[in-house]
């Protein structure tokens, strides 16, 4: 089973972002870099991870929605496509 990434839409996270009985799972999007349980454990309530989620999706598409991981992207990924996903 994957998950979607909630900043970018990526379809291929190996564990849920984020529980609410077990918070943030540390896992990196490859995509756009975010780290769940880290980069949006400041953010407190679901509401404040939201506009951060936003923020961060934000700075991705401003800054050419590039790859974050040092691995390859998958062939043929789209990041227009993925983020359909999510808007």
């Amino acid at each position: 089973m994957s998950f979607i990434c909630p900043v970018c839409g990526y379809p291929d996270l190996d564990e849920l972002p984020r529980c609410e009985s077990t918070g943030g799972s540390y896992e990196i999007c490859p995509s756009c870099g975010i780290q769940f349980g880290y980069t949006d454990e400041a953010a407190g309530n679901k509401e404040a991870r939201e506009m951060l989620y936003r923020k961060w999706r934000e700075e991705w598409i401003e800054g050419g929605m590039v790859w974050k991981s040092r691995s390859n992207p998958p062939a043929g990924w789209k990041p227009q496509k993925q983020l359909e996903k999510i808007t």
